[in-house]
């Protein structure tokens, strides 16, 4: 071998062996492991799907350049035994020289925890804990390793429950009353839920009678109570034709019945159940009765006439005729059309008299009248009109009912 190339061989030893060996003995002050903590962890999410939690690690980065982001495996562990487990991933670095958060996020459903501890339906909360392993692959360290654990509860949905049912009678006349039923649903739970649908079913003399469903817009508040309105039209002259033995009395036995189906987990299945019973006033509408016509007086050049109706009440309570309106024809031709001057009060289960007069003074007419009259012949009428009740009854709000009469009649002195 050359000489001068076993010189320089030499040389390059003596400087750089020192050199590399310096440089492997100080590796470790040059890569410096970063200094890791466990920041928090709180639940960022909470609904009727489940839970959302959030662990924060909190990693400062000594050194001048980046380091690459962890492998973080985590467990989640309820009531001592593993649940759930992943591992979180990324290929964003830790930035040198800085203080960086990693966010570790994990959820899970309330259908997963019920149906893995059937035991904890019911209960408020669980306990629950999670460890967290954060290794960093580092140059010439190798993989270092941080371990975290924490633990803390969680609220488990609770069931929801009907409170305060009422129902009350808003409006009442002869067709019918309108009834309006009040309940609070109560939701214990801190998340709002879904407006449950509401079956109902009212019943009078232990005969069903109405039933249906009703839904509603919006949510439960979360940790309140929320109020539910349901209005019915119980309609006379339905409720008589499905138990006729209403028609005789004054008041019936009566029950409101709430139900509702939970789709709670945990719950489903379940039903929500609640009834009150109660009273409702029967009203009978009055009977009008047509009494016939009958002539008063004939002269020369006017006739008399008077025709007029009987009031039948029904009821246990006194009422007025505020109005009537009535257009009367014979034979096709309008005798009259007019309304009552003053008004009728009808006693209960009394009826009452209602006469009008009318003149006709019309040449042709009383002419044909006349002979009419004379001959005793029959004529055709159509009396119609509406009538307008009211009463001091509580909750009575008046009533406005149509009447219609034909038929064929003699006009008798």
């Amino acid at each position: 071998m050359n000489k001068a190339v076993l010189l320089c061989s030499a040389v390059l030893a003596f400087f750089v062996f020192p050199l590399w060996l310096f440089s492997c003995k100080n590796m470790e002050g040059v890569v410096r492991a970063p200094s890791v903590s466990l920041q928090s962890v709180d639940i960022t999410g909470i609904s009727l799907k489940g839970v959302d939690l959030l662990c924060k690690l909190e990693v400062e980065n000594p050194n001048a350049a980046d380091l690459p982001f962890p492998k973080i495996n985590w467990e989640l562990f309820i009531n001592a035994s593993s649940f759930l487990s992943g591992t979180a991933e990324s290929r964003e670095p830790v930035k040198a020289r800085s203080l960086t958060v990693l966010s570790v996020p994990l959820s899970f459903s309330y259908e997963e925890i019920l149906s893995s501890f059937k035991s904890f339906k019911g209960r408020q909360s669980l306990a629950y804990s999670i460890t967290l392993e954060t290794r960093f692959p580092l140059p010439m360290l190798g993989d270092v390793v941080w371990n975290f654990d924490h633990t803390g509860r969680i609220p488990l949905v609770q069931m929801i429950a009907f409170h305060n049912l009422s129902s009350r009678i808003e409006k009442l006349d002869f067709t019918g009353a309108d009834i309006v039923c009040s309940v609070e649903i109560d939701n214990p739970n801190p998340f709002p839920l879904p407006f449950p649908a509401i079956d109902y079913s009212y019943t009078v003399r232990n005969t069903g009678f109405i039933t249906g469903t009703a839904e509603f817009p919006g949510s439960l508040a979360a940790e309140g109570r929320t109020p539910a309105e349901i209005r019915l039209r119980a309609a006379f002259p339905d409720l008589y034709r499905v138990i006729p033995a209403l028609r005789t009395v004054g008041e019936a036995a009566s029950l409101l019945s709430l139900s509702s189906l939970v789709v709670l987990p945990g719950f489903e299945g379940e039903k929500l159940a609640l009834e009150i019973s109660g009273s409702l006033p029967l009203l009978k509408e009055p009977v009008l009765s047509f009494r016939g016509i009958s002539v008063k007086n004939i002269g020369l050049s006017k006739i008399d006439f008077e025709f007029g109706w009987d009031l039948d009440n029904p009821n246990g309570f006194v009422f007025e005729l505020d109005d009537l309106d009535y257009s009367l024809l014979v034979n096709g031709n309008v005798w009259i059309q007019g309304k009552l001057a003053a008004k009728t009060s009808v006693a209960a289960g009394r009826k009452a008299s209602i006469p009008v007069v009318v003149s006709v003074s019309d040449p042709a007419l009383v002419k044909d009248l006349t002979e009419i009259i004379t001959r005793g012949t029959d004529v055709n009428y159509e009396l119609a009109g509406t009538a307008a009740y009211s009463s001091g009854l509580r909750l009575f709000s008046g009533s406005s009912l149509p009447f219609s009469f034909s038929g064929r009649t003699k006009l008798l002195r």
